[in-house]
């Protein structure tokens, strides 16, 4: 029987071992291999599918932001390019360049609409701005001397109806008192204040010349005559006796009118119901 050497059977050992590494690396390759294979093929149909949306997609936003004002002819130039690498089959190209596209069109629409609010902001009042104070908006719901103006009329009113109770001449205070109140329906609250302050002021002027004041009940009015102006301050009232100044209308001490007979002014004699003096126009105070 023929033996074998060590060294023998450890090389025909290895050899086994090889083999059987061999067979299972050359069934693992040509897995791989299959496999590459099959993704590649995969991905030779996507990428056409891809770039056929991507040029699609990219058109319409294009077309979309046009309408909306939003034009480049560098996004305009990047279709182009993009359109004829889709048509060579360079898909890939086409991908990149409609990218390129989406991202120029997307800063575009930021900046437009930065400048918008921009606009906005400018136009639009500051937020520090100080609200309208209370007399600012009654200022403009109430024009400037509308509320004195009705005032004024109606405190004429009631002088003019005191005025007409003690008996007074008012005719001239109430004609001046409805030209004030046709200037306030007329919405001219300056002349409708105007008249009415001088209606009043006529009426109790009326009430100083006209009427006379009541006499105190230890001494009744005794109307007397006086001499001219011009002598009024050496004489005395009538009454009781009390020396009278120049320019006295009533008795400073029992009241009593003191009717001139002469124009404190010219001189002229006065008949007793005359206001102004015939001959200089000077009011006498009678």
């Amino acid at each position: 029987m023929v033996e074998i050497d060590t060294t023998t059977t450890v090389v025909i050992v290895v050899g086994i071992v090889l083999a059987i590494l061999t067979y299972f690396e050359l069934k693992y390759l040509r897995k791989s291999s299959r496999v590459r294979r099959l993704r590649g093929a995969k991905s030779d149909t996507e990428v056409p599918d891809q770039a056929h949306n991507a040029l699609i997609t990219t058109k319409a936003i294009v077309d979309t932001m046009g309408r909306g004002g939003i034009r480049s002819d560098e996004v305009d130039r990047l279709m182009r390019e993009a359109q004829m690498a889709y048509d060579r089959r360079n898909y890939r190209v086409t991908l990149d360049l409609t990218a390129q596209a989406k991202t120029r069109l997307m800063s575009l629409k930021g900046a437009q609409a930065a400048k918008g609010d921009l606009a906005k902001l400018e136009a639009s009042p500051g937020t520090g701005a100080a609200e309208p104070t209370t007399k600012e908006v009654l200022q403009k719901e109430f024009p400037a001397n509308m509320a004195p103006s009705r005032f004024a009329i109606s405190v004429a009113e009631s002088s003019i109806a005191l005025g007409r109770s003690d008996g007074r001449d008012v005719a001239y205070a109430e004609s001046l008192l409805a030209s004030a109140k046709s200037r306030f329906e007329a919405q001219d609250y300056s002349g409708a204040l105007s008249l009415a302050r001088q209606a009043d002021k006529s009426t109790r002027e009326e009430g100083t010349t006209a009427g006379a004041p009541p006499s105190p009940p230890t001494a009744p009015v005794t109307p007397a005559p006086v001499a001219p102006v011009a002598t009024v301050g050496k004489s005395a009232c009538p009454s009781c006796g009390a020396s009278l100044k120049a320019g006295d209308t009533f008795c400073r001490k029992c009241g009593a009118k003191v009717v001139l007979t002469a124009c404190p002014n010219c001189g002229a004699e006065l008949l007793g119901d005359d206001i102004f003096c015939r001959k200089c126009g000077t009011r006498t105070e009678r």
